[in-house]
């Protein structure tokens, strides 16, 4: 009575067994399709950038790790993406890992560089006793002095000067903000000075800032005296005797030698004390007065007179 039912209950559990079998096999993967291919990394092609500033530039980049199963996995790279990138080559390595830990790296090469040329300025221009010129002006002074700038994003190493057709001379930039160029003993006529800066990189401003300006012969400072006394509030016979130093000058003027360039001098000191009577006596205000003092002084200067006072 029992036996028949034992082999049914034996049937059932190997027929079980059969199907967990079946099933068992039919679910898991074979060895062969096992994930053991790492993700691709698309990395720049070793991209150049301008600096910003001395210390390099903020790099932002694009790098991409794609699966063939998992699609797109993580990626980190290093340096990490924005950060500061100092001038020069820098290897960029990158890694990504897929769910099965499969590995891959890839690098770049990312370049910082300063090819900008920096810009140069003229910030100010005075001359002698003058002081500030403006481009074009002339002036009887044959004394000048430039105050030059740069401006570039690395920063600005040295400055290059020159007058006319001479040599560039170089100076280093010393930080300080007075950077300057001054010129003695300056002929008669028309001069062109130029300024250039260098950054650190060694880039040359190639469109250097220019200045014009023109010396005027002494003989012409002297007649210049005699128009701004004319215009005084003086009769004609007070204008003539001011201004007789200052044709007795000129008919010295023609005459190089240090005897005439002497008495040219007695003549200008002469001509100052007629200014300061003058003035005195209330026939020139006290602006007359300055402009004629200050062209006297720098006719002296260009003479070589021995000034007091300066």
């Amino acid at each position: 009575m029992y036996f028949p039912f034992l082999l049914v209950l034996i049937g059932i559990i190997i027929v079980i067994s059969h199907a967990e079998l079946s099933y068992s096999q039919a679910t898991s993967k074979p060895a062969s399709e096992v994930d053991t291919i790492p993700p691709v990394i698309t990395v720049p092609n070793d991209p150049v950038f301008e600096a910003t500033g001395p210390d390099g530039k903020v790099i932002t980049y694009k790098v991409v790790a794609t699966d063939a199963i998992d699609g797109i996995v993580n990626v980190t790279c290093t340096p990490p993406f924005a950060s500061l990138f100092q001038i020069g080559n820098i290897k960029v390595l990158c890694k990504a890992l897929d769910k099965n830990g499969n590995m891959a790296s890839a690098s770049f090469t990312v370049k910082v560089q300063d090819t900008t040329p920096p810009d140069s300025a003229i910030d100010d221009s005075r001359v002698g006793w003058f002081g500030k010129i403006n481009p074009t002006n002339s002036t009887t002074s044959n004394e000048i002095n430039f105050k030059i700038s740069g401006s570039d994003a690395v920063g600005i190493d040295h400055f290059e000067c020159r007058l006319d057709d001479g040599k560039w001379i170089s100076f280093q930039n010393d930080g300080s903000g007075k950077n300057e160029c001054q010129y003695l003993r300056i002929s008669t006529g028309t001069h062109v000075f130029q300024a250039r800066s260098i950054d650190k990189f060694g880039n040359l401003d190639g469109s250097p800032a220019v200045f014009t300006w023109i010396v005027l012969p002494v003989k012409e400072g002297i007649q210049n005296l005699a128009k701004m006394t004319g215009t005084a509030n003086m009769t004609q016979k007070q204008k003539s005797d001011a201004n007789i130093p200052l044709y007795q000058a000129l008919e010295l003027i023609t005459k190089k030698t240090n005897a005439g360039n002497l008495q040219i001098c007695y003549n200008t000191d002469s001509f100052l004390n007629e200014v300061s009577s003058l003035f005195l006596k209330n026939k020139l205000n006290e602006y007359q007065k300055n402009q004629l003092t200050v062209l006297v002084l720098s006719i002296k200067d260009r003479l070589g007179c021995v000034s007091i006072g300066r």
